[in-house]
């Protein structure tokens, strides 16, 4: 009984001890609520930019959290997270804005996932999630107190630093997006700044200040992040430029004149012209006040009003003989006495005689003048009127001129003649023109004067390098584009209106082509004639002055290897053409003689059958044919016994029967000499006998032995190709037989057939 009972108590223990293993093992299967990569923690990246609603991301865990039929449910623990999880699904969306600089949203965010897996009661599962926030650039560089106002000194030095307070700044995070380059816009007066860096905010001066010129202007600057793409802000710099003492006092005039009364006494006031005596400081802003006073030998002929300028006369004036004088009038500025300026006052004494006044000729004087003129050279008259004698008029002509700089190059003598100091230019100035017064003391008048530069062709073309040796590489092929290049000859002429234009000379010359910039090329048509790797040219340049003037240079060219080659390829390959041609031609001649002979003997052979004699005219039902025709004429046994000379120095011959030779005379015998040579039907020629070669073989037994048979060559085109033979040998007859020669230049057949004897 126990040993049966055993058992059935063991059952219900074995059963509960399997269902417990497979509860078990269901436990461990089951991996909902697990991440699918093993982790633990979800992260996510996205933009800062990213919309509001979009999917930043899907969980990678296992289960269906749909909301039917699955079989897990997921939610986040925290409330008014910036982002959340789609009902019935794994999306994770954002529900608010992000900002890297956390100005409108989070930069990060960090949320817990609530996983629970259904029909169970097995706790949840807790998934942390990172989300962070990627940097866009979504911020323009900012100025900082911007716009800017600057005040400078005209004398401020060029890159001196301007403006301390100026910058820029950028809200997105450091790196690319918050990188600022700095720089002044282009534009009016833009070129008066610029930053020493563009990577720094130092603002300096670029070009030097003048206030008399400009002294306040506005200029653009712009800040511009490296983001892709970029963002850049604009703002603007007022720039107010103060007046500093850099400039001297001016006259309204430079020379004044002043007439001494008869009546003058001391202190006598005198009236000044074209006007009263006066200078201001050129520093309109300082407006510095000047005070007047009289310089130089004569100071003290004259007493000048210190404040006003005013000159009156003086003792030593009025005691003076010899007028007129010239006073020197200083202006000088009160705070600095380093600032002045001068002027000269004429002093001379007043006539009664006023019908006499000075006055020039005309109101206008012009001058051309060639740049090669000599100086001391007097360039045109300035004439004044009226004509008084030297008698009368006590005081000489004095002439002034408005600018300073006439004297650099010109001056006028006391008589009115303008002389060329110094060598004209005209490539400096091509003209001059002044403003010219004429005073006798009494009266003045003024012209003006025009001096026209004209240009003299002074220089020659002059090439950079006294020769030139340039190299051509490429092959053959590369002659297809037709020039190949080969180099630039540089040429300079001095005289600027001149154009210059190159030339080639040399037996080498037309293998080349060269443009107007002076660059020559090879042509390729030109390697087929090439027999040398080393050209030979000489470059002339001529200038379009007058008279023209030339330069020449060397010019080496060196072909290469390739170029060389290709070029004696394309000269082997056109003889091979030519030869290929003479082939051809030799071939349908012998085609055509061997064809008449075939003809005339069955012509033979039929009037032989027929019965017709010699003098009786056989019946033919159509004409001969012209080759035919020909050959009964007589000229085709001229060109006959020619071709079948020549065929005895050829590797082939006819098989001729013997009647159909002619039976006159000279030609028999020479056909009758061809017929030895033939023996049978043989294929290859024997060497021919000397006797029937060219005499001038026997005088020059070094020439080549390809040569035409003497037997089928006039003398009087012979001698044309050949030596002269003397006039006593027998010029009408044949050295051995003494029968006259067969193709005289006498004979008729010949005449038909000269050219193709020459050609041939």
């Amino acid at each position: 009984m126990r040993a049966r009972a055993q058992p059935a108590a063991a059952v219900p223990l074995t059963a509960m001890l399997l269902l417990a293993l497979r509860a078990d093992g269901q436990a461990i299967q089951d991996s909902r609520c697990y991440l699918m990569n093993g982790g633990a923690v979800e992260s996510f990246f996205v933009s800062e930019d990213t919309p509001v609603g979009s999917v930043i991301g899907t969980l990678s865990v296992n289960g269906d959290p749909d909301e039917a039929q699955g079989d897990i449910t997921l939610r986040l623990q925290e409330r008014g997270a910036a982002v959340g999880i789609a009902p019935g699904t794994k999306n994770l969306t954002l529900l608010r804005t992000l900002d890297r600089e956390e100005k409108r949203g989070p930069s990060n965010v960090y949320v817990n996932v609530r996983c629970d897996r259904r029909h169970t009661s097995d706790p949840s599962f807790i998934i942390p999630v990172s989300v962070r926030v990627w940097d866009v650039n979504d911020n323009a560089p900012v100025w900082s107190g911007a716009p800017y106002r600057v005040r400078l000194s005209e004398l401020t030095a060029v890159g001196s630093r301007v403006l301390p307070a100026l910058r820029a700044t950028d809200a997105d995070q450091p790196g690319p997006h918050a990188t600022i380059h700095y720089s002044v816009l282009p534009g009016e007066n833009s070129e008066y700044f610029g930053f020493a860096n563009e990577l720094d905010s130092v603002l300096v001066v670029k070009k030097p200040l003048d206030f008399e010129t400009l002294n306040n202007f506005t200029i653009r600057l712009r800040a511009q992040d490296q983001g892709t793409p970029p963002l850049h802000n604009d703002t603007q710099l007022h720039v107010e430029v103060l007046d500093a003492d850099d400039q001297n006092p001016k006259f309204t005039h430079d020379h004044y004149t002043a007439l001494l009364p008869e009546d003058a006494v001391v202190g006598t006031l005198l009236e000044t012209s074209p006007g009263p005596i006066s200078a201001f400081d050129q520093d309109v802003g300082i407006n510095a006040p000047l005070y007047y006073s009289s310089s130089g030998d004569n100071r003290d002929l004259l007493s000048v009003d210190r404040d006003s300028g005013r000159v009156a006369v003086t003792k030593i004036l009025l005691e003076q003989q010899h007028l007129p004088v010239t006073v020197v009038i200083k202006a000088t500025q009160v705070d600095n006495a380093d600032r002045y300026a001068l002027a000269t006052l004429s002093v001379s004494r007043l006539r009664r005689a006023t019908n006499l006044a000075v006055r020039f000729s005309q109101r206008a004087y012009h001058a051309t003048v060639p740049e090669d003129a000599a100086p001391g050279s007097v360039l045109l008259m300035l004439n004044t009127e009226p004509e008084v004698p030297r008698n009368v008029r006590e005081n000489p002509l004095q002439f002034y001129v408005s600018d300073r700089s006439f004297l650099d190059k010109f001056a006028i003598n006391s008589a009115g003649e303008v002389l060329l100091r110094r060598p004209l230019d005209y490539e400096t100035a091509d003209s001059y023109n002044y403003q010219v017064m004429v005073t006798d003391g009494v009266a003045n008048d003024t012209a003006s004067i025009n001096i026209t530069v004209t240009n003299v062709n002074e220089w020659e073309p002059r090439f950079r390098y006294p020769q030139y040796e340039f190299r051509v590489e490429g092959g053959a092929d590369s002659a297809a584009a037709g020039l190949l290049p080969v180099g630039k000859l540089d040429v300079f002429d001095g005289d600027s209106p001149d154009t210059v234009s190159l030339t080639l000379r040399g037996a080498d010359a037309t293998m080349f082509y060269m443009n107007d910039a002076g660059e020559m090329f090879l042509k390729a048509e030109a390697l087929s004639a090439l027999n040398s790797s080393t050209l030979h040219v000489v470059a002339t340049a001529v200038d379009s002055g007058t008279p023209p003037r030339q330069t020449s240079v060397p010019v080496v060219v060196h072909v290469s290897a390739r170029l060389a080659a290709g070029g004696a390829r394309g000269v082997l390959g056109a003889f091979a053409a030519a030869l290929a041609a003479l082939a051809l031609l030799v071939c349908a001649l012998l085609a055509y003689i061997y064809r008449v002979r075939r003809a005339k003997q069955s012509v033979s052979s039929a009037q032989t059958k027929s019965g017709f004699v010699s003098h009786e005219k056989p019946r033919s039902p159509a004409p001969a044919p012209p080759a035919l025709a020909a050959a009964n004429s007589g000229s085709l046994l001229s060109v006959s016994a020619g071709a079948s000379t020549i065929l005895a120095n050829s590797t082939s011959s006819l098989n001729l029967p013997a009647d159909t030779l002619p039976t006159t005379g000279t030609t028999r015998s020479a056909l009758g000499r061809q017929s030895q040579r033939f023996p049978g039907k043989s294929k290859v020629a024997p060497q021919p006998p000397a006797a029937l070669m060219s005499d001038h073989l026997h005088a020059a037994p070094g020439r080549s032995g390809v040569a035409w048979p003497s037997s089928t060559i006039p003398a009087r085109v012979k001698k044309l190709s050949w030596d002269e033979r003397d006039a006593t040998d027998q010029d009408d007859y044949d050295n051995e037989k003494g029968s006259p020669r067969a193709l005289d230049a006498t004979n008729p057949a010949l005449h038909d057939h000269m050219n193709l004897t020459v050609y041939f």
